[in-house]
């Protein structure tokens, strides 16, 4: 009685994991589908935007500026007198 239950506990275990990977690979699938229309409409999108940006530019470009400022030069270390020892 007692190997009935572990092997119908096993079975029930075996059942859930093989619907577990089974909906998982079907989310998968469905993602990865998206991914690959995302992905056609982003480089449609992008050839549209390169054809009209070669049209479309009628003032010179700006020069880019840098986010920050720029970092002031580090201050150089104090030196420091080497010490008499008071053991010598």
């Amino acid at each position: 009685m007692l190997a009935l239950a572990v092997s119908a506990l096993m079975v029930f275990a075996a059942v859930v994991a093989l619907l577990t990977i089974t909906d998982t690979l079907m989310q998968a699938r469905v993602a990865y589908g998206r991914l690959l229309a995302e992905r056609a409409a982003l480089e449609a999108e992008l050839a549209v935007h390169l054809a009209a940006a070669a049209e479309m530019r009628l003032r010179p470009a700006r020069q880019m500026r840098a986010a920050m400022p720029p970092r002031r030069p580090a201050q150089r270390p104090l030196m420091m007198q080497p010490r008499a020892c008071a053991a010598a």
